[in-house]
Order: structure tokens, then sequence, then C-alpha cells
């Protein structure tokens, strides 16, 4: 088998040049952080601003509990955790998204482009390729598994189920099929969030001993969630009542740090514990587009046919370990965090 060594060799500078890039970006952005952190005037304004967008963010949630009877509910600690950090945490959010959203717009007018004239445009030769397969991993990696700004999602997601138990409540019966499947769809988010409660919640370090009874305890609370769900259609108005009320039980213990203790021990007595398959998913999503990478390149297929490969591939594992209605809900979360 013939290796190209000059091709190896690009391949490496672009992949130096994209952590060096990346490297300046989150450099900049801590240095500026930090300095604005030093200065009181500024540090006010930002705590204000930060303020602001948690109210914003909360007030649809306030209002949907009082047509469920549950306008005494406790909310405080869901609002002290936006007023905190919302402003900074979906700023850097969007931030990150718009990047990867450029570069991945570059890539599909490029694609458009060489279909179109026949001939390989620069943003498809394999330098380019490379920087782009290695920057935008990582800025989508930023993006989704920083700490603050996943926990924020996760709070974000509490919210929206609350609001989808309102909705469905208030549907007229044509609406109400639909509002059911979008309480549906944002309950799955939760679930799906509360599975990894152990990586994206600040008070659990990684390595951590309390790590493992924090996975137990979630996977107790999905299952716990996943009865309330069911009694929807059994217990009506009564079921959506109790369903928010156990959402804003979970978003309030989250936000108040006790990740271990979502919910108290009395009420999951006789709850046996969901299975956690997302990191065979994970897997299995990661596994496929590089498969599909290694066969393009011992099959010998032109340069830069490997990452469009890829990119199809990776889309139809993902669809087949999470199903489309999960990307149609997750696309429908993300747009609802750069709402503003």
């Amino acid at each position: 088998m013939h290796i190209d060594l000059e091709r190896i060799a690009a391949i490496q500078r672009s992949v130096i040049g994209a952590v060096l890039l990346v490297a300046i970006v989150m450099v900049t952005y801590r240095s500026l952080a930090w300095v604005a952190r030093r200065i009181r005037r500024i540090q006010e304004w930002w705590s204000a601003w930060n303020a602001r967008v948690a109210d914003r963010d909360i007030a649809p949630t306030a209002q949907a509990l009082q047509p469920l009877g549950l306008a005494d509910l406790p909310i405080h600690d869901l609002r002290e955790a936006g007023r905190k950090t919302a402003g900074s945490v979906k700023l850097r959010y969007q931030l990150l998204t718009f990047a990867v959203s450029m570069g991945a717009f570059d890539l599909l007018i490029a694609v458009i482009k060489t279909i179109d004239t026949q001939r390989v445009q620069p943003d498809l030769r394999p330098p380019a390729l490379m920087l782009a397969g290695v920057t935008l991993p990582l800025l989508m990696w930023a993006a989704r598994r920083g700490k603050a700004i996943v926990g924020y999602r996760f709070l974000l997601s509490i919210m929206a189920a609350i609001e989808a138990c309102e909705a469905v409540a208030s549907a007229d019966t044509s609406a109400r099929h639909q509002a059911l499947r979008h309480l549906d769809d944002t309950c799955s988010i939760v679930r799906r969030s509360l599975l990894r409660v152990h990586r994206i919640s600040n008070s659990v370090r990684r390595g951590s001993p309390r790590q493992r009874s924090t996975k137990r305890h979630a996977a107790l609370v999905v299952a716990k969630l996943q009865l309330a769900e069911a009694q929807v259609d059994t217990k009506g108005i009564g079921g959506l009542r109790s369903l928010a009320a156990l959402l804003a039980k979970i978003g309030n213990s989250y936000a108040a740090g006790n990740a271990g203790r979502l919910l108290p021990e009395q009420r999951l007595r006789g709850t046996v514990p969901v299975a956690n398959r997302e990191g065979l998913r994970l897997v299995a999503v990661v596994s496929a587009p590089v498969a599909a990478v290694c066969l393009a390149v011992l099959t010998g297929l032109p340069s830069g046919v490997e990452t469009v490969l890829a990119a199809a591939v990776a889309v139809v594992a993902a669809a087949a370990a999470y199903g489309p209605r999960v990307a149609i809900a997750k696309a429908a979360e993300i747009m609802s965090i750069l709402k503003q």
C-alpha cells in the first residue's frame, strides 16, 4: 500500500494550525473575561444583564405554573441559578454556534461550487478539510460539553417541559395531539440530560466516589419521571400538574447543587432504575463516520470525498441511534436557546 507522505505532512500541519487557532481564541476569550471581572463597573453591568436574561427566560415558566394551579410552587433556586450566569452562558453558546454554522455554511457553498464548476474549490482541498475537521468538532464540543453551557441548557429544558405541560392543559381537542408530542420531546431531552447529570454538574468531580451514587440516583429519577409522564393520559390535568411539580422539584434541586439528591429518597422507593445506553449510542455515532473515512482511504476515493462521506454517515448514524424526532427536538431546543 502506497503512503502519501506529503499528504500526511499537510494533514499534520492542518491539525497543528487548527489546535493553535482554537487555543488563541480560547486564551483571548478567557483573558477578556478575566479583565472584565476586575473592573467593578463592567462587573455590575454584567451581573444586571445576566439577571435580565434569566428573568426573561423563566417568565414563561412562572406563567405556565398558574393555569396548572401551581402558582405557589417555589422556583427560587431555579431563578437564582440563572440570574448569575444566564446572559454570559447564552452569549458563549451563541458565539460558538455561530462559528460552527459559518464553517458548515462555507463547506456547503464549496460543495455546491465544486459540483457547478466541476473543479475542486480551495475549501475542499485536504489541508482546508483537515482544518475544518479539527476546528468544527472542537467548537461543537465546547458548545455542547462546557459545564456552564450544558448546565443552563438543562435548566432551560426543564422550563420548556413545564411550559409544555401547560400547553397540553390549555390545548383544545384539535391541537392536543401536537401538544402531547411536544411534551414527549421536551421530557425526552430532560431525561437524556438527567442520565448525564454526573458529568454536567459542577458539584460532582470526575473520579469522585460520589459519581456512582449520583448516576444511580439519576437513573431512579428518570424512571420516576417516566412514570409521571405515563400518567398524563390517565389522570388528565392532575397528571400534568404532578409532572410539572416533579420537573420543578428536579430543577430546583439541580440549581441548588444537589445533583446527587434531585428527589427525596422516599419518593423513589419501589422505583426500578432505567438502563443508560447513552454511551453505546455515542460510540455508534462516533465509530460510523470514522469507519467511513477509513473505508474511503482504503478504497482510494478522491481526496475530499471522505469528509463528505463521513458527514453523511454521521447524520444517518445519529438518526438511527436517536431517531429523527430527537434530532428535530434538539434543533428546536437550540433555537429556543438562541432566541432572545
